[in-house]
């Protein structure tokens, strides 16, 4: 089979071996694979998968089930949307099949590629491990993010206010429009205006460093501040006076060097609480762009640049569409 891997800064598709599927697993072929920040840093040689799992790029796609190993519930010709540790942008995924979901009514093959790793990461970050509650306030840096996007849909379906920082004023308008109640544009003198939204009960920060005392200060007492990146670097000087005095629950969080048992009832969860709200049209797959995977450079430095609202997705089969 074919496969995108990243080659010393850039990415390659070539010929990679087909992976064998065993008890347990299902081989998927693949339409489309979703791209995500995880996928620039393995490019260039930053974010190297965990051990024993492919170094092929991806880490979300949908596809068509082809093969159904033994004490599996799918069926071959199933439309399905997987949650990967990589191996995603290829012809043909081997995936545990229980980090495999049915694809939503109402939602194409392509948008489904980019369900998976944004609406898994949101709910287990605002909900699982924040416990966010109906009625508590919520703030997200990088809002118009492609896990972003998903939280601020979730938030409202599950009536949380929430508000964002953002790179700019369009991108604003489309949190705005997904239903965020406000918000304001990055830089030390706007970021300083979060206070008059503030304090928030949980706080989503792929940042990090640069906005740890920032954050700490916007936090209600009992405040949960989950950290799931490092944008803005990997250390900071905080305040621990004023995390005691808050009773602030800080909190590391990484979803793909999770075990298979974990994130099996992450999607569980997902599926039971989340995939219904698509048919019935309170969430809704924020699909910008597609690709052809030929064009998969363009799509790499598209993403790169920060200007995306949503997604952006690699097309491995347009048969499959």
């Amino acid at each position: 089979m074919k496969a995108l891997q990243g080659v010393e800064g850039r990415v390659e598709w070539a010929e990679h071996p087909t992976p064998t599927c065993d008890v347990g697993e299902i081989r998927i072929r693949v339409a489309a694979a979703g791209l995500n920040r995880a996928d620039l840093l393995q490019r260039a040689g930053l974010y190297p998968p965990p051990p024993g799992t492919t170094e092929v790029l991806g880490l979300e796609c949908a596809g068509v089930v082809s093969e159904v190993g033994a004490g599996c519930d799918w069926q071959i010709g199933d439309r399905v949307c997987a949650l990967l540790g990589g191996g995603g942008m290829a012809e043909e995924v081997v995936v545990d099949a229980r980090h495999a979901l049915p694809i939503p009514d109402g939602v194409t093959m392509h948008e489904a590629a980019v369900l998976p790793e944004v609406y898994a990461t949101a709910w287990l970050n605002l909900f699982q491990l924040a416990g966010l509650k109906p009625g508590q306030k919520v703030l997200l840096h990088a809002g118009a993010s492609g896990v972003g996007s998903a939280a601020i849909q979730l938030c409202k379906a599950f009536g949380s206010p929430v508000w964002v920082s953002v790179g700019s004023s369009d991108r604003l308008a489309y949190c705005e429009s997904l239903g965020a109640q406000g918000g304001v544009l990055r830089g030390e003198e706007q970021l300083q205006a979060l206070h008059d939204f503030a304090p928030f009960d949980v706080i989503l920060d792929p940042v990090g460093g640069s906005y740890a005392a920032l954050n700490l200060n916007l936090l209600a007492l009992d405040g949960r501040w989950v950290n799931i990146g490092l944008l803005g670097g990997r250390k900071a000087e905080i305040d621990l006076a004023l995390l005691l005095g808050k009773r602030i629950h800080l909190i590391g969080s990484t979803l793909r060097t999770r075990d298979g048992l974990f994130k099996a009832q992450l999607l569980q969860d997902v599926r039971q609480h989340v995939w219904p709200l698509f048919a019935e049209g309170r969430l809704r797959p924020q699909l910008q762009r597609s690709f052809a995977v030929k064009d998969a450079e363009l799509a790499f430095a598209e993403l790169a640049g920060n200007g995306v609202n949503g997604k952006l997705v690699l097309v491995i089969d347009p048969t499959l569409a």
